[in-house]
């Protein structure tokens, strides 16, 4: 990936967005344009995260962590439709960025949690006022990048934003489907390319 990247770098001056400190909220029961409904820290629940896979996992630059959320799922529900609308907001401690591609990276366990299809919103309000669907701006609708599943642990293709040109200081991301019937959607890491 690295000389894709070079490559992408020389036609415009583009940063991987790297992690410091941001709290990264995690989300189910949301789409976009619609308001977040925050997802808990639990084994067993609707509308939780696994605790030990939680958002921070999947921009934290270690693709040996995960993230994964059940959404309207639990351990015992196994649905095609299990993980979708859950997802992540982030406000970005260093500022506006603006977002022209990204890439996921896949989760180390069960091909039938990657998440197939993705919605990506951006904002440039803060604290509460980003529980409102209202407060975010949808810049992508689409291919996670993950169609053809790439194995493991491994990196999808390279998804660019059409006229991607706006500046925003958070940015949502929702999973709209994923492969296939699992208990929840899971994913490694996905990496936010911009300047």
């Amino acid at each position: 990936m690295l000389a894709k990247l070079e490559l992408f770098s020389f036609l415009i001056d583009v940063q991987v967005f790297n992690r410091t400190n941001e709290t990264i909220y995690a989300i189910w029961n949301t789409t976009a344009g619609g308001n977040s409904s925050p997802s808990n820290s639990s084994y067993y629940e609707i509308g939780s995260y696994w605790p030990t896979e939680p958002p921070e996992a999947a921009v934290d630059g270690n693709i040996t962590t995960i993230y994964t959320n059940h959404g309207t799922c639990n351990i015992t529900i196994w649905l095609i439709t299990c993980g979708d609308n859950t997802g992540l907001y982030l406000t970005l401690n260093d500022g506006p960025f603006t977002l022209i591609a990204f890439y996921f990276y896949t989760n180390d366990l069960d091909s039938e949690r990657d998440p197939l299809t993705i919605t990506i919103e951006g904002s440039n309000l803060n604290g509460s006022a980003l529980t409102l669907g209202s407060s975010w701006t949808l810049i992508y609708n689409g291919s996670s990048g993950l169609a053809s599943d790439p194995g493991r642990s491994a990196m999808g293709t390279l998804q660019i934003l059409p006229n991607a040109s706006i500046p925003f200081n958070s940015y949502r991301l929702l999973v709209t489907s994923k492969r296939g019937i699992e208990t929840c959607t899971s994913y490694a890491e996905f990496v936010l390319i911009g300047n």
